[in-house]
């Protein structure tokens, strides 16, 4: 669907030439949910924006659905960005315009007939649940609702492909994930492809099938999400995910050990089983558990427990033995 074909994109910052991006190779699938991550200022949404040309490619190729776009002009570039949508940050509404008027700007521009626009527009504000907001105008939206409306805009076109940047930045956490939800149902009742720039982990774990993770202009790991997430392989990758998994015990808390603090991070089947209780009982020692969650990815489990192991020294170390051969990681991270 978009092939990157070790695209490269530079600015000229006074004598200085910028990589924004530097020999991004993979390709995105018709029907993928596909997160690009990565800190502020990695090449995220440069990188984005070269799929419809809002960013000119400076070397490689950009290929959608089989053809280059990097040369495009006139009424072959205007006919590439119809099918494809974009939603931003910040929704950039007209904030003149109501929010039929907002969306019938595309229909508009496209050429569509009035009476096309009119029932297009019904039936967008429909899908999007504003079917009363059709006369407000974007200052008395809330946030999502603001979001909903550029969803429809982007949308208006028969889009192929939806390009969403930080769509969810701005939002609180319940909007974000009506939003995300809006996203995932686009995906999978209208077959629309949807790419996802963010540096919100916790974004592309909730809807997306395949993740690239970008650093310092440069794709460093790309696959699917949830082996990229439970077993990441680049150590820029590993340190951005370990900022999700990290937590600090108080220091009262650690005084008060008579044991050692074991971190285990669970995979697969193994985070629904009664690992910890198992060992209890089979080594005699006893589980506090100071931090821990379970969460899915898509449909398959991963979790991460923080414990504190009391008990003689001889079972401790054959209880972590056996933690370390039935989990995907179980390392003592304080010994007391």
């Amino acid at each position: 669907m978009v092939e990157f074909k070790n695209t490269g994109v530079t600015f000229k910052q006074k004598r200085n030439i910028i990589k924004a991006v530097s020999g991004a190779s993979f390709t995105i699938e018709k029907g993928d949910i596909f997160g690009i991550v990565g800190g502020s200022g990695a090449g995220k949404s440069t990188l984005l924006r070269t799929i419809n040309l809002l960013q000119p490619v400076t070397t490689g190729d950009v290929l959608v659905k089989g053809k280059s776009v990097v040369n495009l002009k006139g009424k072959a570039l205007r006919n590439l960005r119809q099918n494809i949508g974009m939603i931003f940050q910040h929704f950039n509404l007209a904030e003149n315009k109501t929010v039929s008027q907002n969306i019938a700007f595309v229909l508009e521009t496209a050429g569509h007939k009035r009476s096309e626009i009119k029932s297009r527009i019904k039936e967008l504000l429909e899908f999007v649940n504003l079917s009363d907001k059709a006369n407000a105008y974007p200052s008395k939206l809330s946030g999502g609702q603001k979001q909903r409306v550029a969803i429809a805009r982007a949308l208006a076109n028969n889009t192929e492909i939806l390009l969403c940047d930080e769509p969810t930045s701005a939002l609180d956490v319940e909007t974000t994930a009506s939003v995300l939800a809006l996203l995932k149902e686009i995906n999978q009742r209208l077959g629309i492809t949807v790419i996802i720039i963010t540096h919100e982990l916790e974004v592309v774990k909730a809807i997306c099938n395949r993740v690239a993770v970008m650093s310092e202009a440069e794709i460093v790991e790309i696959g699917n999400v949830y082996e990229v997430f439970t077993n990441p392989q680049h150590q820029f990758t590993k340190q951005l995910i370990s900022h999700t998994q990290r937590f600090d015990v108080p220091q009262e808390i650690l005084n008060k050990l008579s044991g050692p603090l074991v971190k285990i991070i669970y995979k697969g089947e193994k985070a629904a089983e009664a690992i910890l209780s198992d060992t209890a009982e089979k080594f005699g020692v006893r589980y506090n558990i100071l931090h821990g969650k379970i969460e899915y990815i898509g449909t398959n489990p991963t979790g991460i427990l923080y414990v504190n192991i009391i008990g003689t020294q001889e079972n401790i170390l054959l209880a972590i033995k056996e933690l370390e051969e039935k989990t995907q990681k179980a390392e003592v991270i304080l010994s007391a």
